[in-house]
């Protein structure tokens, strides 16, 4: 068993599953830009690792993630540009877990908030406490919802189901998103590492050459329509944030 960790992802090996963990609970793992660059780099140094067959993704203390960490651009005499510029971090990573031969299990509890509720979408299976909260949150507050959330909702739920959720930041239960076909499993929070490592190593035990190649074809199938949405977005969330950021410094002017 191997182990590392930074200020803010940890990377765990027990062969042949791996486990990145955002690594922030007094932040309730916001979601940074430097979170995510570091999420790519482990994700590609474990496809590289040939003793990994899985990796899990969690977050720690009892939280997945409360969402992107508005902080980072706060003061910021150019919030337009600086949110594009920080955008293509979180964009990166979401291509990163599509792209790489290697599976990628999400497994959330407690809170799953905006762009992570995009993270889990984006990953291969998906496990999740019963009682894990999924607050959509962007178009709420302002933004166009991120990180490929507009086209990998409603492929799974379908377009009106997925407008319904993101138009009204309708919250959704652990068990509302396997009845939805967005988790594959739900458990009480108390069993979800396990059983969540047990379908992980039964998938590690499954032969590695046609899951990754299976993973891949599904994957490339969706991809064009992905990344033109990611696209789309690089320029149409920041431009939402910076007009509600606007409007908001007007009304408290009046």
């Amino acid at each position: 068993m191997s182990e590392s960790s930074s200020p803010t992802v940890g990377v765990r090996i027990d062969a042949p599953i791996a486990w990145i963990t955002f690594n922030q609970p007094r932040k309730k793992n916001a979601i940074s830009a430097d979170m995510m660059d570091r999420l790519s780099t482990a994700l590609l140094d474990l496809e590289a690792d040939p003793s990994v067959a899985v990796v899990i993704v969690r977050g720690a203390g009892g939280t997945f993630s409360s969402g992107g960490d508005l902080t980072q651009t706060s003061g910021s005499e150019n919030p337009l540009g600086d949110g594009r510029v920080l955008l293509r971090h979180y964009l990166r990573a979401i291509r990163t877990i599509r792209d790489i031969a290697t599976p990628v299990i999400v497994m959330a509890d407690g809170f799953a908030v905006g762009g992570a509720f995009s993270l889990m979408l984006a990953a291969d299976l998906v496990c999740v406490a019963r009682d894990l909260r999924v607050i959509p949150a962007f178009c709420a507050i302002g933004i166009a919802p991120e990180m490929g959330l507009m086209r990998l909702l409603p492929d799974v739920v379908g377009e009106h189901v997925a407008k319904e959720i993101l138009f009204f930041n309708r919250e959704l239960s652990g068990d509302d998103l396997v009845r939805m076909g967005i988790a594959n499993r739900s458990f009480p929070a108390s069993d979800l590492e396990s059983e969540t490592e047990g379908l992980a190593r039964s998938l590690a035990a499954m032969p590695r050459e046609s899951i990754e190649v299976t993973k891949e074809i599904m994957n490339q199938s969706v991809a064009a329509g992905l990344d033109s949405v990611m696209a789309a977005e690089a320029t149409a969330s920041p431009f939402c944030a910076q007009v509600t950021r606007t409007r908001a410094d007007s009304e408290r002017s009046s």
